[in-house]
């Protein structure tokens, strides 16, 4: 895969993560949003992007199974470490996290999913 792909993915770890700072500092919506637990969220939805963009260009496309075998593997992978990081929060942390907080970061598990899929929508 050339390294051009992975650009909207940095430009959305980017963005997310300059708005929310600025909404921090301007106290704007501060009783509503968790702004730390949102970037955490943004911090690992990007890592594990990269991980499977690694996985993505290593693949052989001669390959339709391994193809199938990837794409499975990092869905899997991402939930087990959100399955995870959610199981430790939750023994850490008794406070309430929020709707409003968890809808946010759904909407950026499904836009770095978005992303990823249009990864292995096109061919090398």
């Amino acid at each position: 895969m050339k390294p051009k792909k992975i650009i909207p993915i940095i430009l959305l770890f980017g963005i997310v993560n300059s708005l929310l700072i600025a909404l921090y500092f301007t106290k704007f919506g501060l009783t509503i949003f968790k702004f730390n637990f949102i970037l955490v969220v943004n911090f690992m939805l990007f890592g594990i992007s990269i991980f499977n963009f690694i996985r993505y260009s290593n693949l052989e496309t001669k390959k339709p199974h391994a193809f199938v075998n990837t794409v499975m593997i990092g869905t899997l992978v991402k939930m087990l470490v959100f399955a995870g990081a959610a199981l430790i929060y939750a023994r850490q942390v008794k406070t309430p996290v929020g709707i409003p907080t968890l809808l946010c970061c759904m909407s950026l598990y499904l836009l770095y999913t978005w992303l990823e899929i249009n990864w292995t929508k096109t061919k090398k």
